[in-house]
């Protein structure tokens, strides 16, 4: 009985660790982004020039992305979804990985919009 309660409340520890880490983590990726922010305000207030950079750089931010959205995918397709499919129902999934996809597409053209006009 007391085996069992000792491992309870490891586990009960163990949640609480992994909250309050990822809660620090996330603390510190804002507050990193805010100073980030902070410099490129002090540097270039009306932004112009981040602007001009993000333009020059289109194509090797566009080629990250894809990175990323490959990455993603292949995580998603090969490892998670396997498991999802298990305990979902497969309409549900399949309108969601969809829906993913689109908003992808519209994130892409929003982008885009402004290269291509």
């Amino acid at each position: 009985m007391i085996g069992q309660t000792k491992n309870k409340n490891q586990r009960w520890f163990g949640r609480v660790g992994r909250f309050a880490l990822s809660v620090i983590v996330a603390l510190v990726l804002v507050t990193l982004m805010l100073l980030l922010a902070s410099v490129l305000f002090e540097h270039d207030p009306d932004g112009h020039q981040v602007r001009d950079w993000l333009t020059a750089g289109r194509y090797w931010l566009f080629a990250w992305r894809l990175l990323i959205y490959t990455a993603l995918g292949w995580l998603w397709f090969r490892v998670v979804r396997a498991q999802v499919v298990k305990t979902s129902l497969g309409g549900s999934l399949r309108r969601l990985e969809w829906m993913t996809a689109a908003f992808i597409l519209v994130t892409e053209i929003a982008t885009w919009r402004s290269a291509l006009a």
